[in-house]
């Protein structure tokens, strides 16, 4: 059977692979640390600091851990 992936022109195969591969360690990630903040959200670490100051998180063996529906959920009913 046919893959259905569609490709951006441009990209190469080894390109297209290696976006692949960003993409769905992105999309399957489910806990985010502090250092992934800016990443997932686009802004700078102090931006979020001082604009998110609330973000909801949880500590496991003392380390801070976001969840990234649960960050999407406090942006959206801020």
């Amino acid at each position: 059977m046919e893959s259905t992936q569609t490709r951006q022109p441009g990209l190469n195969d080894e390109q297209f692979s290696e976006l692949k591969k960003i993409v769905v360690q992105v999309v399957s990630r489910k806990w985010l640390r502090t250092k992934d903040l800016p990443g997932y959200l686009n802004m700078a670490d102090s931006t979020i600091r001082e604009n998110l100051p609330d973000l909801p998180f949880h500590i496991v063996g003392g380390t801070k851990l976001y969840d990234p529906q649960e960050i999407d959920d406090f942006i959206r009913n801020k």
